[in-house]
């Protein structure tokens, strides 16, 4: 499966690194493990999937959010809206 595959997970934001890997637990009173993607730095997220395609996901669509809001806004002023 193409979504499983170690390389679709995307580097990391805050160092840049690529090897980022899945981890998984099995908390009390679940048959199956959750899994995240974890960064050797330390970056994580404090979500946890049931999957590992829906780790990855996560872990990549989080990126994805976290680039928008680094890049300038729309309107050119290059300020982010505020939320008041």
């Amino acid at each position: 499966m193409k979504e499983l595959d170690p390389h679709a997970i995307r580097p990391c934001l805050a160092c840049g690194g690529t090897d980022a890997h899945l981890e998984s637990m099995l908390p009390p009173g679940r048959r199956q493990e959750v899994w995240r993607v974890v960064c050797a730095c330390g970056q994580t997220l404090q979500q946890w999937s049931v999957t590992q395609g829906a780790a990855i996901r996560a872990w990549n669509r989080n990126l994805a959010l976290e680039t928008d809001n680094l890049s300038p806004s729309r309107d050119g002023s290059g300020r982010q809206g505020s939320k008041s």
